[in-house]
């Protein structure tokens, strides 16, 4: 079982969520509850998830980022998906999750 870490850098109107680990149904409500957490305390207009380091997403964590696009969404914000590991792209590809998501290369790129 890997943990599942993150690391908040906020940038101005950026705030940088570092993802390392597994978004899986065992972290995925720890994992929403502190991204939720941390929107809801960032006056930013712009919340970017680096996924360089997650090699592993299952439907639980599909979902949840689903739940967070909402609240950001009704927060005002943008949420971007970034620097995704081609088998996480292609799980958001086979979902058709890549329509919902705005998805870059990088997270410089948000």
């Amino acid at each position: 079982m890997t943990k599942l870490n993150m690391d908040f850098i906020e940038e101005g109107e950026k705030l940088v969520i570092t993802v390392k680990g597994d978004i899986d149904a065992y972290h995925s409500a720890d994992f929403k509850k502190a991204i939720r957490d941390k929107i809801n305390g960032f006056s930013g207009s712009k919340i970017v998830l680096d996924l360089s380091n997650v090699a592993y997403i299952d439907s639980a964590g599909l979902g949840s980022l689903v739940a967070i696009l909402k609240d950001a969404r009704n927060a005002g914000k943008s949420f971007i998906l970034a620097a995704l590991k081609p088998n996480v792209k292609r799980i958001f590809e086979m979902t058709r999750l890549d329509k919902v998501f705005k998805i870059v290369d990088t997270p410089e790129e948000a």
